[in-house]
């Protein structure tokens, strides 16, 4: 299959406060050696307890670190990002519309008209329509200002979308929209996700692939079946049995 995102052998660190002796600052690694691909059509689920270091890899992914070192090789153009809390991550004195089309001006190559269609199209595509792009994100429901975060990310379409705890603030019936939307684009798009979650039962229902972490480690990696029916790895027991 081809590729569209390989890790080699990364590392990352940050530096903690300095020390009272020396006035150094101490640089702490985060990530441990993490390697693993994403292939195209592909959904790849990243687990792991707060703090393992989940966060970290998508800023690597993302290319918002700086210090690490190994290498981060995307096979297509850049990466786009769906937040947890689309509130927050949409700019909130703006209309879906503009929201939508700066995105498309920020990535250049579409004449005005060309780029109010487009609006129009991944509006429709995304189950909303062309009557929400003069709405601001707060006259929306959750679902459906996640739906415009989901739209942002797809509209200049890229190959590769990190999808940071996409549905773990939505309620049960809007998480089961919100999977099948997001299962439908990549059919349509023939994207590929790398899908954060804390919710097992989410990644055994829209990841082909999984990788464990635990303290910046990737522990294990299998496909969905083999990690939820043949655990390997003690960590990745203690998770699924937590679940149970």
């Amino acid at each position: 299959m081809e590729s569209i995102l390989e890790v080699r052998n990364l590392n990352s660190y940050y530096e903690e406060g300095r020390s009272l002796i020396g006035g150094r600052s101490k640089r702490r690694q985060v990530l441990h050696n993490v390697s693993f691909t994403v292939n195209s059509g592909e959904t790849v689920g990243l687990v792991g307890e707060s703090g393992s270091g989940k966060t970290t890899l998508c800023r690597a992914v993302l290319g918002l670190l700086k210090d690490y070192d190994g290498e981060i090789i995307h096979h297509s153009k850049r990466p786009q990002m769906i937040f947890q809390d689309p509130f927050s991550s949409l700019n909130p004195v703006r209309p879906v519309g503009w929201i939508l089309e700066e995105a498309l001006k920020i990535q250049g190559g579409h004449s005005s008209g060309e780029r109010k269609t487009l609006v129009d199209e991944v509006l429709t595509q995304v189950g909303l329509g062309p009557e929400y792009k003069g709405r601001l994100p707060r006259e929306l429901s959750g679902g459906q200002r996640q739906r415009v975060s989901i739209a942002a990310a797809v509209i200049t379409r890229p190959k590769l979308i990190v999808a940071d705890e996409p549905v773990s603030a939505l309620d049960v019936t809007i998480q089961a929209q919100i999977l099948k939307l997001l299962y439908s684009l990549k059919k349509q798009y023939e994207l590929s996700y790398l899908f954060i979650s804390h919710d097992l039962n989410v990644i055994y229902q829209i990841c082909d692939r999984v990788l464990v972490m635990q303290q910046g480690v990737i522990v294990e990696q299998n496909s969905v079946e083999e990690i939820f029916n043949n655990p390997r790895h003690p960590y990745t027991k203690q998770l699924l049995k937590a679940v149970e």
